[in-house]
């Protein structure tokens, strides 16, 4: 029996079931999209294929994720897609019976993949050409706010007649998801979910909607949505979006085309293990420069990729290359911590200063008794109470400023010397902290 292929993703549009779309409104934004990725994914072995596989990486990089290394996202909305029922002919148009059943009847993450199942009866459904709706992965990606994309894939059904048509409310809310008691009134429905998943369809996706009210007296009763083509549609369309660029911007992405690797394959390899991938360009580098390659580099990237064939370094390399890195990291340490220490000099330099400059005259000159007969009591014959400057003598001014910067030393504020190290050394900062 033919499996989905773990390693590759299309990033066009998915058929979506209209009864699938009607009756998932109870999902977050998150297990929306992921819902979608997952039948994007299946779709065309949907009906002849029991379990389909995707590497946890790429399903991270088709969602937008950063978060990369955090499955535990990805596990708990797996987890509300197995336990959430998809309710078939919620609108009760006369094309199903009634029917319910979860969304995936399994799923599981191990060793970096995600293998999961549909039901039966929910793959036919799903792959039914009859009666489905067309979702632009490239256009979810960029909603934010699950009630707009609920709504936009339930307006997606429409967008050839221009019109949902009248839609009762308590109908709505079950599709919206809003079905709490704080939506009975219908101006929070109207001003939190109605208006706001309008105005993002507007502003993001490749269509746009206008609203209609159908008032019984003073009561609003139902709506309509209006839909019409958007005019961001040439942006936003299968073939432009590129789900990968930031795959397509990384180096060894650029290394792996340079050598004759063609698009789709050069990002299977790096989504799949970018560091193999990088060792492996490096391998067939250093055999290219040698005259060990007698044909393509391609051919021989492809086979080594293709066949795992171990492009480890060699113990010894290793161990070289990892000694010269951290050497090169304790001399960057050294350099730091030498730099960090003049600016804590600086740092204290101008706090001293700074306390300095409040004393009064008349503070001044109590310190300056204290000096004298202390520390300083050779320069008590310069001593001048009623000078500005207090003595008479240039030495016994410098001995004087510099004991007083020590009495009136402030304790070391990490705090505040960090808040100063950002505002005007902002690259050690960064060092610092990295």
């Amino acid at each position: 029996m033919p499996r989905s292929s773990p390693t590759e993703v299309r990033t066009e549009s998915v058929k979506k079931h209209v009864a699938a779309i009607h009756t998932s409104g109870e999902l977050s934004l998150l297990e929306r999209k992921l819902s979608n990725v997952l039948l994007l994914h299946s779709y065309d072995n949907l009906l002849n294929t029991r379990t389909h596989r995707l590497p946890v990486r790429t399903l991270m990089l088709v969602l937008g994720w950063t978060e990369s290394e955090n499955t535990e996202k990805l596990r708990e909305a797996l987890k509300q897609l197995a336990t959430t029922a998809v309710e078939f002919n919620v609108m009760d148009d006369g094309r199903e019976r009634w029917s319910v059943m979860p969304i995936l009847s399994f799923a599981e993450i191990r060793a970096g993949v995600c293998s999961y199942r549909y039901d039966e009866a929910l793959a036919e459904k799903l792959f039914d050409p009859s009666i489905y709706a067309t979702v632009n992965l490239g256009v979810q990606r960029k909603f934010s706010k699950s009630h707009a994309l609920t709504l936009y894939e339930n307006c997606l059904r429409f967008q050839k007649v221009g019109s949902t048509g009248w839609i009762e409310l308590p109908v709505l809310r079950k599709l919206l998801g809003a079905t709490q008691e704080y939506y009975d009134d219908f101006r929070r429905l109207n001003s939190k979910v109605i208006q706001k998943a309008v105005k993002e369809i507007n502003d993001v996706s490749d269509i746009n909607v206008d609203v209609e009210y159908q008032r019984l007296g003073r009561s609003v009763t139902g709506v309509k949505f209006l839909i019409r083509q958007g005019a961001q549609q040439s942006l936003l369309t299968p073939e432009t979006e590129d789900e990968f660029a930031h795959v397509r911007d990384s180096e060894i992405y650029r290394k792996l085309r340079a050598h004759g690797i063609g698009d789709k394959l050069a990002l299977s390899f790096v989504i799949e293990d970018e560091e193999r991938a990088r060792l492996v360009v490096q391998l067939a580098e250093e055999k290219d420069r040698k005259g060990q390659i007698k044909r393509s580099t391609a051919g021989f990237i492809r086979t080594l990729i293709e066949n795992k064939a171990d492009v480890s370094e060699p113990e010894y390399e290793k161990e070289k290359r990892e000694k010269a890195q951290k050497q090169a990291a304790a001399a960057r340490t050294r350099t730091l911590d030498a730099r960090m220490q003049e600016l804590r000099i600086d740092f204290d330099r101008l706090q001293c200063a700074s306390a300095v400059k409040v004393l009064t005259q008349d503070e001044k000159r109590a310190f300056a008794r204290q000096f004298v007969e202390g520390d300083g009591a050779k320069y008590a014959r310069e001593f001048r109470p009623d000078s500005p400057g207090l003595f008479s003598g240039s030495v016994g001014r410098v001995n004087f400023a510099s004991w007083l910067r020590n009495r009136v030393r402030p304790e070391f504020d990490a705090t505040k010397f960090d808040g100063w190290l950002s505002e005007n050394h902002q690259e050690v900062s960064l060092q610092r902290n990295s």
